[in-house]
């Protein structure tokens, strides 16, 4: 009987092994995924010529106002910037008739890279004029594409969007050179 449970304790044991090295390996393929998501993420950044999608919207308060079913995208093709974005919040000073969503389409101004070593991320900051006004986005980007966009205006109070950053499409890089 002593030796029936040695030789149930030693298949545990042993049927325990495998499991312990195999969530060792998928850690270390999670790192190996990340840093690949994160390479890759980096060379499109860097590159100047992606799209930013917008998918939801955060006021100044912090109220998430997506349920409105805001959408709204950036485009950054060499020096330019395009964007349509929504906005809700308050707006200072605007001309009659200008007080819905943010639109530009111009040179980009006092851009810069930055990059987060220890979460592997990236902080892509630009400014650019719009109409009468002149917005400055700092986008937190995460390895997987992933962005949270902080945006602030002359005229119009603070407001932040989330999104996600994907390889130009043909047509959204022939709408944006000038």
């Amino acid at each position: 009987m002593k030796t029936v449970w040695l030789i149930l304790l030693l298949f545990l044991f042993v049927g325990s092994l495998p499991v312990s090295a195999q969530k060792k390996n998928s850690k270390e393929e999670k790192a190996a995924r990340l840093e690949e998501a994160f390479q890759k993420t980096q060379v499109l950044v860097k590159s100047n010529h992606f799209k930013i999608n917008i998918d939801r919207v955060y006021t100044q308060s912090g109220q998430d106002v997506s349920r409105f079913n805001p959408s709204g995208e950036i485009i950054i093709t060499d020096s330019v910037a395009k964007g349509n974005l929504p906005f809700f919040g308050r707006a200072y000073s605007l001309p009659y008739g200008e007080g819905g969503g943010i639109e530009f389409d111009g040179p980009v101004k006092d851009r810069s890279i930055l990059e987060k070593k220890k979460k592997r991320a990236l902080i892509y900051q630009f400014s650019v004029a719009g109409g009468n006004d002149t917005y400055q986005f700092n986008i937190d980007i995460a390895p997987s594409g992933g962005c949270t966009v902080n945006l602030m205006s002359n005229n119009r109070a603070y407001i932040s969007y989330s999104g996600s950053v994907s390889p130009l499409e043909e047509k959204d890089s022939t709408h944006s050179t000038h």
